[in-house]
């Protein structure tokens, strides 16, 4: 979260994997705020 860009492919790896393997609704929502930031404000990432 400190660095100077983020590695936008990787994230939404990330998300994926998160809300594919998660059994709960909580963990399936965890990557929202990441992919919101990602959608609307690409230009800070």
């Amino acid at each position: 979260m400190q660095a100077d860009t983020w590695d936008q492919d990787l994230l939404n790896d990330l998300c994926e994997v998160m809300a594919d393997a998660s059994i709960c609704g909580l963990g399936q929502a965890a990557p929202n705020p990441i992919r919101l930031v990602m959608q609307h404000f690409p230009e800070e990432i």
